[in-house]
């Protein structure tokens, strides 16, 4: 069965699937394993042969910092600035006679409404307060380079002459 992705197109159940193939290399990290791939499709290996398994996934949440009210309006201000600039460039539209007022208007407006809104929201938002920012990562502890079975006697000796220019 096929599914629809959302740019209208057709995907098979293979989309879906982790790939079935001939392991090349694993790896502990994932640069290594895009090294081996960028090698291998420069000397002719069918990108599409290819794909990287990370096997033993973790979620890590790395917290980068700490959001008081400071962060919070200086954010809010931020957004609520390309707000006043976005309404400040439909006045010049509307109104072409003079260019930079309502433009920088829009954006000391828009700055200032953000961050008291953002203060506000911040304030009284309800439910656990989140204090932290913080990035998601999904990390694997290693990395195979599969290739399909067709591929492979011409993926290996893609590898070993990646090798013998590495050694010369």
């Amino acid at each position: 069965m096929s599914q629809t992705n959302r740019f209208g197109g057709r995907r098979t159940d293979a989309a879906f699937r982790i790939p079935e193939g001939e392991t090349l290399a694993t790896f502990p990290g994932y640069p290594e394993a895009q090294a081996l791939v960028n090698s291998l499709v420069t000397h002719g290996v069918p990108a599409q042969a290819l794909s990287i398994v990370g096997a033993d996934v973790t979620l890590v949440e790395r917290v980068t910092g700490k959001i008081g009210y400071g962060r919070a309006a200086l954010s809010s201000a931020m957004s609520g600035s390309w707000l006043g600039v976005l309404a400040g460039l439909v006045f010049v539209i509307i109104s072409p006679t003079d260019i930079i007022t309502p433009i920088v208007g829009g954006l000391f407006i828009g700055a200032g409404v953000g961050m008291v809104v953002g203060m506000l929201i911040f304030t009284f938002s309800k439910g656990p307060k989140r204090l932290f920012r913080s990035m998601q990562q999904v990390i694997a502890q290693s990395y195979r380079v599969v290739v399909e079975p067709q591929q492979h006697s011409q993926a290996v000796t893609a590898m070993e002459s990646s090798d013998a220019d590495s050694e010369s």
